[in-house]
């Protein structure tokens, strides 16, 4: 056990990316020797989820890790760890990976959350990700339609065809109907598009948690170039598949046994 006590807190972002930061911590101290982790709870979270009562449901679902604040000193305290952010293989080991999955699943019903889904899970990060939107470079994290066109029948079909294809996703089916186009009907009848309403901050807290689980516990998960489904893939105990994309603008690194795909 570590001498220092380390937390992670300050970031004001996305569900995901704040996660994703809370896991470099436990990860980081999980391999260091000279540090113990201390677990700072979600307090707001962007994209509709600041209510209180939401951020503690949030906290509650997610189980990141026990609140072991009482009592410590707090000796370090990051927004993130970028020695795990820049070389995810050397710190996400399986034994780390192991330990971070046990908390998650500590306080799941495997009846009502099954810790393994036969189907196909894709990820679209839309919402405010948009090529017309200039900002900082985060619109290169943006994927259009005809990438996912391509490669979701390629990646069918490497998986029983008995798998629903499951699309998660923000806005409304009008912008996503040419991610069909030219498929045979056997595939079409296959995909189930789940969509969230991000501007109703009563079902978006609902509809995150739901779809994280999904992405979380599918036999296969395809990622977007987002936190989201980044740390998503990290308690995903089957079949990853990473997109490459720009570490320098958010767009991470694979870890151990994730497929990559080079867009």
């Amino acid at each position: 056990m570590g001498s220092k006590n380390l937390t992670v807190k300050g970031k004001k972002d996305g569900f995901g990316c704040q996660l994703n930061a809370k896991l470099s911590g436990i990860a980081f101290c999980y391999n260091h020797p000279n540090y113990r982790y201390v677990h700072t709870p979600f307090s707001s979270v962007s994209h509709g989820y600041r209510d209180r009562e939401n951020v503690d449901h949030i906290n509650k679902f997610m189980s990141v890790h026990p609140d072991n604040r009482r009592g410590k000193k707090i000796h370090a305290n990051f927004r993130y760890l970028k020695q795990v952010f820049a070389k995810p293989k050397e710190w996400y080991t399986t034994k780390t990976l192991s330990y971070i999955r046990s908390w998650y699943w500590s306080n799941k019903d495997e009846t009502s959350f099954p810790r393994s889904l036969d189907q196909i899970t894709v990820h679209i990060r839309r919402g405010d990700i948009q090529p017309h939107r200039r900002d900082g470079g985060r619109w290169r994290r943006f994927q259009p339609n005809y990438w996912y066109n391509h490669w979701i029948p390629i990646l069918a079909s490497k998986y029983p065809d008995s798998y629903p294809i499951v699309i998660h996703s923000e806005g409304n089916m009008a912008e996503f109907a040419s991610i069909t186009d030219g498929w045979g009907q056997g595939l079409k009848n296959r995909v189930i598009f789940k969509l969230g309403t991000m501007g109703n901050e009563a079902d978006c807290e609902h509809d995150m948690l739901k779809a994280f689980h999904e992405m979380a516990s599918s036999k296969v998960l395809l990622q977007s170039k987002s936190g989201f489904a980044y740390t998503a893939g990290i308690y995903n105990e089957n079949n990853v598949w990473f997109v490459r994309g720009n570490p320098s603008i958010g767009q991470k690194y694979p870890i151990n046994g994730w497929n990559v795909i080079n867009p």
